[in-house]
């Protein structure tokens, strides 16, 4: 940043989009950085203007399309810093200030107090936890000492070294320099197709892990540390990169059959693709201990904008306590804390007589470790948890990263052979393991995927079979013996669309679940209703054994209401899943001109997916806003009880109308197009989206 006023500015302005997200901005000796998506810091590594050292934070502090954060500034924090001596320039407005601050001290110097005692069984002595977190820092060091926080004043301006910063409009800011000026407008980049899956797809070792990333937060040609855990055909994620599930279809991995996720820590490398994950299709079964969900749920709720208690809707949580063995997709995992910046979990599992043993981050240095417990720092168990390391293991996958935080590169070198052979590193590249040392780097993709050879469990057939009905909500509440009848009895069968399943007349001797597609149900020629996936027909007449009332054929999406839902920007994003179990849940009603869909102030009952017609929307001291076909009307009880506004029909509309009790079901169930369905809300008049 140039700081010599009086000399005139000749250098040209260059202006280009990060690969990773985020823009750079190159004025001369003026480098800013607009926009911080996670790992931008390794598309500016290889620049020559090289890693900026002022970064603009846009309006929105999180990218609701990608689910991920615009504020990712750890990473550009620790480079500037400890490799640069300096500090961070922070330009942000003043309303989004204390949202960053508080995802910056969570993740440099982790929670601001402790409760140790629900991570660990009862009678366990604790560790002092407090005093190995500060063991990293260097002295007293405070978030003033890295970063160089600059707000926009009342006018909305802002100055950093010879260059004022002007706001301009909504994500539009106005650079000036010795008399120059520019205009620069931030927008978030389009969100990625989700990926096509390769031809052929991956089927996963009963017991195996498949690496996709091997990386640290500072390596631009390896994605940063995480992996898959296979136990039985089911997955289990382990601090997941950003972009996993692109990464995951594009290897032939089928995305459904990983509903657990392992979050070890919430350093920047290790959670920003956890909570991607938390916010795409379907709920994720979250493990971890309370301290580290805690931190997460603190460090991510101010940039989503969504309380505690709404951050915990998102995913179901399922706490783990250290020392203690707990089933995940029929593995035994055994967590434990590591000796590392801020909590942060290591973990073992075991299945079928063989064993994975992953260090997750931490310092393990025997040396260190010893001196350490030697001055006071240690308990005699606690050293002997830190030494505990399961170096007997079928399978290692161990951390050497950036010392003293991480385990040097010479400790494991010193490791015996008979180690060596079944140890593979992470969180470093290549080129820093010795040659000749026998030390590798987990090598990554399905093709590299470790097989740990194990028998099939005696009842892996059955369980598949039931991870695929546990998600229909007809058998949810089934007992073990009702399950076990239907996996004796239950056969899969295929249909063409246009091909006939059922004819009228015929007799009633089976019940179906449609696990995929659609089917009509229609008597004589006329269509009376579409079924989607986990709808079901044809218990009646089982029951009662009678012949079939109606035919039914499988058909191609061809629902008044997916045409309808592509006019309306939310609802067009949903995925053909979550479109087809929105389908069922919508009837369709018509209603004649000047008549409420509701009044100010009546309970929220319904939201209207407009069909056809205009209606108006009325609230005192306002002029009236009107919609037409494609809006959604209506509120979530999270906003409110009651309705804010009226909403009265103009002309004669028909319209969609969706019981806000089964929209919030939907919700749960998909809590990625909740966070999306609040940010439009937010965008929009009040009550229409």
């Amino acid at each position: 940043m140039n700081s010599e006023g009086s000399r005139p500015v000749t250098q040209a302005f260059d202006l280009r989009e990060l690969p990773r997200g985020g823009l750079l901005l190159v004025w001369g000796d003026f480098v800013a950085q607009i926009g911080v998506y996670p790992e931008t810091i390794k598309d500016t590594m290889g620049m020559p203007s090289g890693v900026p050292r002022l970064y603009l934070v846009p309006e929105r502090l999180f990218d609701v399309a990608q689910g991920i954060s615009m504020a990712e500034l750890e990473f550009p924090i620790y480079y500037n810093f400890f490799l640069k001596g300096q500090k961070t320039v922070v330009v942000c407005q003043r309303s989004r200030f204390r949202a960053i601050v508080g995802v910056l001290k969570e993740s440099i110097f982790g929670p601001s107090s402790l409760n140790l005692e629900r991570d660990y069984p009862s009678g366990h002595r604790l560790p002092e936890m407090r005093a190995e977190m500060a063991y990293f820092k260097e002295g007293p060091l405070t978030l003033r000492d890295l970063v160089d926080f600059r707000l926009f004043d009342e006018h909305g301006q802002v100055e950093v070294g010879d260059v004022r910063i002007r706001l301009a409009g909504a994500d539009r800011y106005r650079f000036e320099r010795l008399g120059r000026e520019r205009e620069v407008t931030f927008r978030t980049p389009p969100r990625p197709a989700p990926g096509s899956e390769t031809a052929e797809r991956f089927r996963p070792p009963f017991f195996g892990l498949t690496i996709i990333g091997s990386g640290h937060g500072f390596d631009p040609k390896q994605d940063t540390t995480g992996f898959v855990i296979w136990l039985n055909g089911r997955g289990v994620l382990v601090d997941p990169p950003v972009n996993t599930t692109r990464w995951l279809r594009n290897h032939g991995i089928d995305t459904r059959m990983i509903s657990d996720l392992v979050l070890t820590h919430c350093h920047a490398d290790h959670d920003s693709g956890t909570l991607q994950k938390i916010l795409e299709e379907g709920r994720i079964n979250l493990h971890t201990t309370r301290t580290v969900l805690e931190s997460f749920l603190r460090k991510y709720r101010g940039l989503l904008g969504l309380t505690g208690q709404q951050m915990r809707l998102l995913f179901n949580f399922h706490p783990v306590r250290v020392g203690e063995s707990v089933n995940i997709a029929g593995g035994s995992f055994f967590f434990r804390y590591n000796f590392h910046s801020i909590p942060t979990l290591g973990l073992e599992v075991s299945f079928q007589g063989k064993k994975l043993a992953y260090s997750g981050d931490t310092l393990y240095d025997a040396e260190t470790l010893q001196r350490l417990h030697h001055d006071g720092m240690f308990s005699e168990t606690r050293l002997h948890e830190l030494l505990g390391f399961s170096w007997d293991a079928d399978l290692i996958i161990h951390e050497a990263g950036i010392p003293p935080v991480h385990t040097p590169l010479s400790v494991l070198n010193a490791l015996s052979d008979n180690i060596k052979e079944r140890l593979y590193l992470n969180h470093l590249n290549a080129s820093s393991i010795p040659e000749g040392s026998g030390l590798r780097l987990a090598p990554t993709g399905v093709d590299n995927t470790f097989v740990l050879d194990v028998p099939p469990p005696d009842l892996w057939l059955a369980q598949r079979m039931l991870d695929v009905l546990s998600g229909v909500e007809l058998f949810q509440q089934m007992g073990i013996e009702k399950a076990a009848v239907f996996l004796r009895i239950a056969q899969l069968q295929q249909f063409q669309a246009g091909q006939m399943i059922l004819h009228r007349g015929d007799p009633g001797d089976r019940f179906y679940l449609i696990l995929s597609g659609e089917a009509n149900v229609s008597r004589d020629g006329k269509v009376l209703s579409t079924l989607g996936r986990f709808d079901y027909f044809g218990e009646v007449a089982l029951m009662l054994s009678q012949s079939r009332t109606a035919d039914i054929t499988a058909c191609s999406r061809l629902h008044d209401a997916w045409p309808l839902m592509n006019d309306n920007p939310f609802l067009e994003k949903l995925s053909v899943m979550q479109k087809t179990s929105l389908i069922p849940l919508m009837k369709l009603r018509q209603i004649p001109p000047e008549r409420p869909l509701f009044r100010q102030n009546d309970r929220v009952r319904c939201l209207y997916l407009l069909r056809d017609g205009r209606v108006r929307l009325e609230a005192e001291g306002s002029e009236p806003v009107r919609a037409g076909r494609g809006a959604l009307v209506g509120r979530l009880r999270a906003h409110g009880e009651r309705h804010a506004v009226s909403v009265v029909t103009e002309t004669t509309t028909s319209a969609y109308v969706i019981a806000i009790a089964d929209m919030e079901e939907f919700f749960l169930a998909n809590p990625g197009t909740y966070v999306r369905f609040l940010a439009a809300v937010r965008s929009r008049p009040s009550e229409v989206t």
